[in-house]
């Protein structure tokens, strides 16, 4: 890494650890949404102060970025790791209101095998954003998050292909946006890793 005259204010790294573990808390309501119906609308209102408490991060992020003299990161590199992580709240929300607005019943236990996958995501994202600032354990991350990432895609299309052959045409509709919004937020956390090895590659 490049030698900085400067002390960094580690700031901006805590505030994207800290949109990370929304991203995991959304998955814990996520979770209990989908095994209890009864709760939707307690659960779907606490996913919503997930996902809204994510986009303050996010604004508190590019405050700090604008107003330190010098962070751990670049700042366009900061700007594109807060897009993602708010994104992937943003997706997870998207899966509970589709989950609602369509009265889906209980979904099969590919949207729990996914549902794990993510939470891992998230909780390696979240350590992955506290140690930027020293890059350490950055490449064991990158590699853990292609691989989870491949096995998102696959539990995607299982998934994919259960909606097909049990569910009637309007009913695989309707499942479906609950299908692709989990994997867009697995992508979404995936695109956190990806700019994370390119930092290191810069910062080598």
């Amino acid at each position: 890494m490049a030698l900085r005259i400067f002390p960094e204010d580690e700031q901006v790294l805590d505030l994207l650890a800290d949109m990370s573990g929304q991203v995991t808390e959304a998955v814990r309501f996520l979770s209990e949404l989908l095994g209890s119906p009864d709760t939707a609308p307690s659960t779907l209102e606490g996913l919503r102060a997930c996902e809204t408490r994510s986009t303050d991060l996010y604004f508190a992020v590019m405050t700090t970025v604008r107003s330190t003299f010098v962070i751990p990161v670049p700042r366009q590199d900061v700007y594109v790791l807060g897009h993602w992580l708010n994104k992937a709240a943003e997706e997870l929300l998207a899966v509970a209101e589709a989950h609602v607005a369509n009265g889906l019943s209980r979904p099969p236990s590919f949207a729990t095998d996914q549902l794990g996958v993510i939470v891992r995501m998230s909780e390696l994202t979240t350590r992955a954003m506290r140690n930027l600032s020293s890059l350490e354990g950055l490449d064991d991350y990158w590699y853990e998050m292609l691989r989870l990432g491949k096995q998102a895609e696959r539990i995607n299309q299982m998934h994919m292909a259960h909606l097909l052959e049990n569910h009637k045409p309007i009913q695989v509709m309707r499942r479906q946006g609950v299908v692709d919004r989990f994997l867009a937020a697995a992508r979404a956390l995936g695109q956190v890793s990806t700019e994370v090895g390119r930092i290191v590659v810069a910062e080598s």
